[in-house]
């Protein structure tokens, strides 16, 4: 008997000191706030929800960040989820941010082989922190933190928590850079020739396992990046210049480039304000202010400033992945050319586009797009538009006459990259622009597709 009450004592403190633990462990997790998910998850389990709200019909929008993103490598449950993203990039869209590193471009190139843009970026330092926004019907966000080889992933609902990741989500992909322009960036080594970039590109296929549709994405970007990082759209005002500079970016980034876009008017524009309220220094000299907001110059020379501030932003993107796309127009071609240099110059090609005097003048009666002006706290933003107005003295006295295409056939530095496109009758659908932009870039392309195939 005495035993027996013995370790019926025991028994019951035991089950006290274990009961009170449980309850500092509760008053204590009510408390403290966690640092990250606490349950881990198999990832079998996570990719699972992963693929079901992939495959949910309600989703038209997925935008993830998956800095350690993983090839299929015949993998089932990895595939079917690529399956789903491309179903969903077919109806909606699919777009991914991953870090740079070997497993995660080949893993990309999975991705893009599938039709889904992919870009990366290369200040994604830390790998623990993955999130996939889904949008549409529903608005979700699963978020993964991936710590010690365990996933401890959580899911989100409604549309306040899937804007703030869809805000993050944003911000990478702007810094990101074209999964095709890392591979081009790999395969290029200055002084390189096209036979030379092509053998290398033939390298970076065979290390990331590229297939057929990745690796003319990836022609197409060396091509350009070697041999037209700048693209010159020049012609006489009328001519049609900005509309074919609009329409080839617009082209160029469906063709997942990152495009820049430079004219020499707002320097110009600017040197004008600068010379009408009397600042100090000598620019803006020969400008007259003209009615709508237009100015006139009494001669080409006065506009040379704002070249040379239109040159050096060309020089101040050499070096990246994005294609400039300068426009101007002058009547001394050779002139202005000297002013980017031989260097920018030798990677550039020119699209020249021309149009008949009575053309250009009935376009430019039609220009009358003032700049507008807009006070943001302190700031006064002036904002001049592709379609301002040209006085018609201007017009008369620096662009009497088009003698480009002889100036540029005398650019040794430019010989066989000049192309012509004229645009002398109006082309509202832009069938015609768009079948010549095609030509521009396939002649672009063609030489390193030529060599693909030595190299091979």
């Amino acid at each position: 008997m005495h035993w027996s009450l013995q370790l019926g004592i025991s028994i019951t403190s035991g089950l006290t000191v274990a009961l009170v633990l449980a309850v500092v462990r509760a008053l204590r997790a009510r408390r403290r706030v966690p640092e990250a998910s606490a349950q881990k998850v198999n990832r079998r389990n996570y990719l699972s929800r992963v693929l079901r709200a992939s495959r949910d019909k309600g989703v038209r929008r997925l935008h993830a960040v998956v800095p350690n993103l993983t090839p299929a490598a015949g993998n089932e449950q990895l595939v079917r989820i690529q399956e789903a993203w491309e179903k969903l990039n077919t109806r909606g869209e699919v777009r991914v941010v991953t870090r740079e590193s070997h497993e995660g471009i080949v893993a990309a190139a999975e991705l893009a082989a599938r039709g889904i843009e992919v870009r990366v970026d290369r200040s994604h330092n830390a790998n623990d922190l993955s999130f996939h926004v889904f949008g549409g019907e529903r608005d979700s966000v699963v978020i993964n933190h991936r710590a010690r080889r365990g996933d401890r992933p959580f899911l989100l609902n409604g549309p306040e928590p899937a804007q703030v990741f869809q805000n993050s989500f944003d911000q990478s992909w702007d810094v990101a850079v074209p999964l095709e322009s890392v591979l081009a960036e790999e395969a290029l080594r200055p002084g390189d020739t096209v036979q030379q970039a092509c053998a290398r590109s033939h390298g970076v296929r065979a290390k990331y396992q590229l297939d057929d549709t990745v690796t003319a994405s990836l022609v197409r970007h060396v091509a350009f990046r070697h041999s037209a990082a700048v693209v010159f759209i020049v012609g006489q005002p009328g001519a049609g210049k900005s509309t074919v500079r609009r329409h080839l970016a617009a082209k160029l980034r469906a063709l997942r480039f990152q495009v820049v876009e430079l004219t020499d008017y707002p320097f110009a524009f600017h040197d004008h304000v600068h010379r009408q309220i009397a600042l100090e220094g000598a620019r803006g000299e020969g400008f007259t202010a003209h009615a709508g907001g237009a100015f006139h110059v009494r001669d080409e020379r006065d506009l040379e400033p704002a070249l040379r501030s239109l040159s050096n932003k060309v020089w101040e993107n050499r070096g990246h992945t994005r294609i400039t796309l300068v426009e101007f127009a002058r009547s001394d071609l050779a002139a202005a050319f000297q002013v980017f240099g031989d260097e920018v110059l030798a990677a550039a090609q020119v699209i020249h586009v021309t149009a008949s005097a009575e053309t250009r003048a009935a376009r430019l009666a039609q220009r009358a797009q003032p700049p507008k002006l807009a006070i943001v706290g302190h700031t006064i933003v002036i904002s001049p538009s592709d379609d301002h107005q040209l006085p018609s003295p201007a017009a008369k006295a620096l662009y009497a006459s088009d003698h480009g295409h002889q100036q540029l056939g005398r650019i040794t530095t430019l010989k066989g990259r000049v192309h012509r496109i004229d645009n002398d009758q109006d082309d509202v659908e832009l069938d015609r622009a768009d079948a010549e932009l095609d030509a521009f870039v396939n002649a672009v392309v063609r030489p390193y597709k030529a060599s693909r195939t030595v190299a091979a």
